[in-house]
């Protein structure tokens, strides 16, 4: 449209421009305009009004087509930043309940590895040195005492309570498992002994 505007008096502002001297109506007089372009350039001064307005109005499209597209562009970035921060909270707090569970069973762990020590030292001092018990706690004390990979083998098995057999000292298979000598009933019963012989 401006370029209509523009168009319709450019061939009368350049027959104006070539007889400076002379009115409109003398150039339709001398026909070197007719009517209508007289018409046209008596509107000449509301056409560029229109057309100021007009590109105006284009400038203003422009501008809020940046600013949209910018705007746009932040909220874009924004709810990435977000999503991805998000994303980071739920795998550290993934990562800390891992290591937090690991921690508790490691201390688990460790605890039964020190009731199974525990009752096998009290058995040491109450116990019958004789019994099928006694010699099964003394062989899986000789298998954790170890000191080489076995014994690592072998505290894990006393802590998983695994099924396996429990050698003696003689390195005679007992009737005794490593789930039976975990934390066995002896333990407790040495225990809480122990606990009434306290003064």
């Amino acid at each position: 449209m401006i370029d209509n505007v523009q168009n319709a008096t450019q061939r009368v502002d350049s027959i104006i421009a070539e007889n400076p001297d002379q009115t409109l109506d003398q150039l339709l007089a001398a026909r070197k305009i007719n009517p209508d372009q007289k018409a046209q350039a008596q509107k000449k001064p509301s056409l560029q009004a229109s057309l100021a307005q007009l590109e105006e109005q284009v400038a203003q499209y422009k501008q809020f087509d940046e600013d949209y597209q910018k705007r746009l562009a932040t909220e874009k970035a924004a709810l990435e930043t977000s999503h991805k921060d998000e994303l980071d909270k739920v795998k550290e707090a993934a990562i800390a309940e891992v290591k937090a569970e690991s921690a508790k069973e490691a201390k688990d762990n460790l605890l039964v590895l020190s009731k199974f020590l525990r009752a096998a030292a009290a058995k040491r001092q109450g116990g019958d040195e004789t019994s099928p018990e006694n010699r099964a706690f003394e062989g899986a004390l000789l298998l954790v005492y170890g000191g080489e990979t076995g014994a690592v083998a072998a505290m894990e098995s006393l802590i998983a309570g695994g099924d396996e057999k429990v050698p003696t000292v003689d390195q005679v298979p007992s009737e005794y498992t490593c789930k039976s000598t975990r934390i066995p009933q002896a333990y407790k019963a040495y225990h809480f002994r122990g606990r009434q012989a306290s003064p």
